[in-house]
């Protein structure tokens, strides 16, 4: 072989090792890329399937107040790093226990019930517990030891309400009061709370006590049949604003606005409105959307693991003018309580984040 052969030779076999050891790099490259691509899946499939996975069965998701809590509530899973898929009974209680048995089947971490029968839902929960799953019973109080129920302090705060009244009034006069449904657990302790904070009043006499089934309509026929049966009122208590602001449309009506203190419960911004104007003397903020965030957070912390007691209760804040709140201080009422002028219960209503969220 001629020497400018061999040459020839040798470069060609150089340049066919340059050409294999490139396309082995670059296929060395690809499946580097392709590995660290199927490592970032598995680690987002990872971080998915750590998230705590919650069911919500509310009432009916079309009324107003339950779609607030679910607003507030996505908003939770979001900060507390969970996921919530919420469904609505439509007001069946027989529904609400076919969601719950889907949630079982589902293997959720943490069933939230909105019992539509505190008893009714009884055997439902004790199929959650046995198949291993967490329970939440919301607002109405659920009694047995396999759930933890996320109540509002109803008892202690509309006794605080009726002993306000009862000084507001200067001890003495004639009240009328509105309630809910009568075996329903949310309004039966405010029913028994405020009557006695203002029974420890002995010359006020409470004139009656009337349910409104929760409809707006219902308590201002009620307030118009009072305002003709009493020419005398002096205080009103109400279990819920939405009924209270339609008894205050009847008492307008029958120009007696000035004669009747008007105490509420649930710190609407329409409540905190009122107040402002002198419609409303106090009022008690709990708030549809610091309920829904309150109870995916807890929902959360039970599902990693946090300990619980059978019953935990919402924050709540007292709402009246400063005037108002200095007054029932000196009369030792307030103590330990949790006031806010309007203004703040209106920031707060939908500063539920700032106020619950993560610490930061």
């Amino acid at each position: 072989m001629s020497f400018k052969k061999a040459v020839s030779l040798l470069m060609a076999i150089t340049l066919i090792m340059v050409m294999v050891a490139g396309c082995g790099g670059q296929q060395s490259g690809t499946n580097q890329n392709q590995q660290n691509g199927n490592q970032g899946q598995a680690q987002n499939q990872q971080s998915q399937e750590s998230k705590p996975k919650l069911g919500a069965v509310m009432i009916d998701l079309n009324h107003p107040f339950y779609a607030a809590m679910m607003e507030a509530g996505n908003k939770a899973a979001e900060d507390f790093g969970a996921e919530v898929i919420w469904k609505s009974a439509e007001g069946s209680l027989e529904k609400e226990i076919s969601l719950i048995e889907n949630f079982i089947e589902q293997k959720v971490d943490v069933i939230l019930i909105d019992p539509i029968d505190a008893t009714g839902v009884i055997p439902a929960i004790e199929k959650a517990h046995e198949a291993g799953i967490e329970v939440i019973t919301m607002g109405n109080f659920v009694d047995t030891p396999y759930n933890v129920n996320t109540l509002y302090n109803d008892f202690e705060d509309t006794k605080t309400l009726g002993q306000m009244m009862g000084n507001y009034l200067g001890k003495k006069g004639n009240v009328v009061v509105l309630v809910g449904s009568p075996g329903n657990y949310v309004s039966d302790m405010r029913q028994k709370g405020f009557l006695q904070g203002i029974g420890e009043f002995r010359d006020i006499k409470v004139l009656s006590v009337q349910p409104s089934d929760w409809d707006p309509a219902k308590g201002m026929k009620v307030m118009e049949n009072w305002l003709t049966s009493y020419s005398d009122i002096d205080g009103f208590f109400c279990v819920s604003d939405a009924v209270t602001f339609a008894a205050i449309e009847a008492i307008k009506a029958a120009g007696r606005q000035k004669d009747i203190a008007v105490f509420s419960y649930d710190g609407e911004i329409q409540a905190s409105e009122k107040i402002k104007n002198g419609e409303i003397v106090a009022d008690l903020l709990t708030g549809a959307k610091r309920v829904g965030y309150w109870n995916i957070k807890v929902a959360t912390q039970l599902a990693k693991g946090e300990k619980m007691e059978n019953k935990v209760y919402l924050p709540t804040h007292f709402v009246m003018q400063e005037e108002t709140a200095k007054k029932m201080k000196e009369a030792g009422i307030l103590e330990g309580k949790s006031v806010v002028t309007p203004n703040e219960a209106i920031r707060l209503f939908d500063a539920y984040q700032e106020e619950l969220g993560p610490k930061k």
